[in-house]
């Protein structure tokens, strides 16, 4: 087996050939990676902002692949299964698994931190984590269903409540999470307001279906208050975090809300309280996908309704990856191919 190793925090992860103990215990599934996706959080977590994780460990959490061995009790998949995976295992039993919201399992294992990863060409799970994968959808758009599209949908559906109508702004819109939460709120029946920091991604944002792509400068709010008639963005979908929060924020309407998916600084922001008294607005977090907002972002690729934005990289290019990531560099996603 080939995989990539984080060893110790701060250095580069390494790939590694090894022979794993691939023996299953009940319920467990093994799986032929066929696409995983690169986050940013992976990112992170090489330099050491996730300190709980479980050093050495496989990086990646982004998981589309093949089945290719059942452990005893397995009843919901068989041997050459395509599937996609949660980007942790829940423990099915908590009052958030048993209600639908397994995403804040607190006994959950998250791949690339608690347990292995999916930086390997071979990964194991557990069927609680797994979705059959239509067979129009690719393994581009399984590898992106959990972490980026379903992520979205739980976001923009469930967080922040998106009505047909309402006007939504997306920053990092270039971005792997940005892009297709542009493509997402169009489906949503919203008018998209796509913010970047690059000019070079300004025509590929458009493309993905934006109503406006603006440049997430100093120059931002005025552009957005413009765009609506002084009135501001009924929602914001925050990918960037700490950079572009304040800014963000001023962007909400009277009665806006905004959805904080992402802080690529992992800094901490200043949150003007009596802003969002005045204007009646509302801040909130979300983390992951459920299994049902796995299953229906692989039904709307399947449709063709979410398209993934993706580059490819060998597994061997690793670094090349996370250095382009880390550069701004990428339209969309970035994935991995064992």
């Amino acid at each position: 087996m080939r995989a990539v190793f984080l060893k110790k925090f701060k250095e580069p992860p390494e790939i590694v050939d090894f022979e794993p103990d691939w023996s299953l215990s009940i319920g467990e599934v093994l799986l032929e990676v066929e696409m995983s996706g690169l986050c940013y959080r992976d990112l992170l977590t090489v330099e050491g902002y996730f300190p709980r994780t479980r050093l050495p460990i496989i990086l990646g959490h982004e998981i589309a692949g093949k089945v290719i061995a059942i452990g005893e009790g397995v009843t919901g998949f068989k041997p050459g299964d395509r599937v996609a995976s949660l980007t942790y295992i829940p423990c099915g039993k908590c009052r958030y698994c048993e209600s639908g919201n397994e995403n804040l399992c607190k006994q959950r294992l998250t791949f690339g931190e608690d347990i292995n990863g999916s930086f390997a060409n071979i990964v194991k799970t557990h069927e609680r984590s797994l979705i059959k994968v239509p067979d129009s959808v690719t393994p581009e758009g399984a590898a992106i269903a959990a972490c980026v599209t379903g992520m979205l949908l739980r976001a923009l559906k469930h967080v922040a409540r998106v009505k047909q109508g309402e006007s939504v702004l997306i920053t990092g819109a270039g971005g792997g999470v940005g892009i297709h939460a542009v493509q997402l709120a169009k489906v949503l029946g919203c008018r998209v307001l796509a913010a970047t920091s690059s000019r070079e991604k300004v025509k590929r944002i458009s493309d993905a279906g934006a109503d406006e792509v603006l440049l997430s400068d100093d120059m931002m709010v005025d552009e957005v208050k413009q765009l609506t008639g002084g009135d501001g963005v009924d929602v914001v979908l925050e990918a960037v975090g700490q950079p572009t929060f304040g800014k963000s924020l001023r962007c909400l309407a009277w009665g806006g809300r905004m959805v904080v998916v992402g802080n690529v600084t992992v800094s901490s922001v200043e949150v003007p309280l009596g802003l969002i008294i005045l204007k009646a607005n509302s801040i909130a977090g979300t983390i992951a996908a459920t299994k049902n907002d796995l299953e229906e972002a692989l039904r709307l690729t399947a449709e063709g309704k979410l398209k993934p934005i993706i580059t490819v990289y060998p597994l061997e290019k690793i670094h090349d990856a996370m250095e382009r990531m880390r550069q701004k560099e990428s339209v969309g996603r970035i994935l991995l191919k064992p």
